[in-house]
C-alpha cells in the first residue's frame, strides 16, 4: 500500500509536488493531472463525466486521479480548482 498524499494548499504546491516526483500517478490518471495543471477550468467546472470525455478516460480513472493528487474525493478537488479561479480571478468565495 502506497503513503498518503498530502493536499496541496495551492496549485504551486500542486505543481512543485508533481515537478518533484512527490507525486506519481498512472498514465491515465497522468493525463487528468496534466488537464487540470493546463487547464484548471475544465476541472473547476466540470463533472467527473465531461472530465473524463475531456481526458479520453473513464469516470473512475478522473476519481482515482483526484485521490492520488491528495484530495479527500473528487469534490475536494474540483473545488481546489474553484478556489484556485476565485483567488486568480479576484472574485470573493462566498
Amino acid at each position: 500500500m502506497r503513503e498518503a498524499i498530502k493536499r496541496p494548499n495551492d496549485l504551486s504546491e500542486l505543481k512543485g509536488m508533481i515537478a518533484s516526483r512527490t507525486i506519481t500517478l498512472p498514465e491515465q490518471q497522468e493525463q487528468v493531472a496534466r488537464m487540470a495543471l493546463a487547464k484548471p477550468e475544465v476541472i473547476a467546472f466540470g463533472t467527473v463525466g465531461s472530465i473524463a470525455a475531456k481526458c479520453s478516460v473513464s469516470a473512475s480513472t478522473v476519481v482515482r486521479a483526484a485521490t492520488g493528487l491528495g484530495f479527500t474525493d473528487f469534490r475536494d478537488f474540483r473545488g481546489f480548482f474553484r478556489l484556485h479561479l476565485r483567488k486568480a480571478t479576484g472574485l470573493k468565495a462566498d
